[in-house]
């Protein structure tokens, strides 16, 4: 069952987010049965029949196991590459108008998560940080759901 908040809520698009370890392009993924999504631990990793391969943070982020860049490269031969470095492109963004800690209301979800991409004025005004790797744990853990990757 959905709550009215929902009904009436304003719909949040999702962007596309690519796996971490891309070797050069999504769009050069071969749109295999998706062995990625069979091994993420973490159940982020989502395809559509027939499509690229994306994340979704709903309910948790990027642990980067490298699991994902180990199957791939052992069954489809490279789109993605376990030597890259532990990164996402993408950035975490904070919605100010959604944000406890914004309105002043003591919340440090996004900080206890992060591994210090997220700093905090005091207990108030959190600013994610140029080198935030875009892991998602934080979207996952946003009670308001004031964080997104983009």
């Amino acid at each position: 069952m959905h709550s009215r908040r929902d009904f009436f809520a304003l719909k949040k698009t999702r962007a596309f987010i690519s796996l971490p370890y891309v070797k050069k392009n999504t769009h050069t993924c071969t749109k295999c049965e998706g062995y990625c999504v069979g091994v993420c631990d973490e159940g982020i990793i989502f395809k559509k029949e027939g499509g690229i391969p994306y994340l979704d943070f709903t309910n948790s982020g990027c642990v980067f196991c490298r699991k994902c860049a180990f199957v791939c490269q052992e069954e489809k031969k490279g789109v993605l590459d376990p030597a890259m470095e532990d990164k996402i492109v993408g950035k975490a963004k904070i919605d100010i108008s959604s944000c406890l800690a914004y309105s002043k209301v003591v919340c440090l979800s996004c900080k206890d998560i992060c591994n210090g991409f997220i700093k905090f004025s005091g207990m108030f005004y959190p600013e994610v940080l140029d080198d935030c790797n875009a892991c998602g744990l934080c979207v996952s853990v946003c009670p308001q759901g004031a964080i997104s990757i983009v």
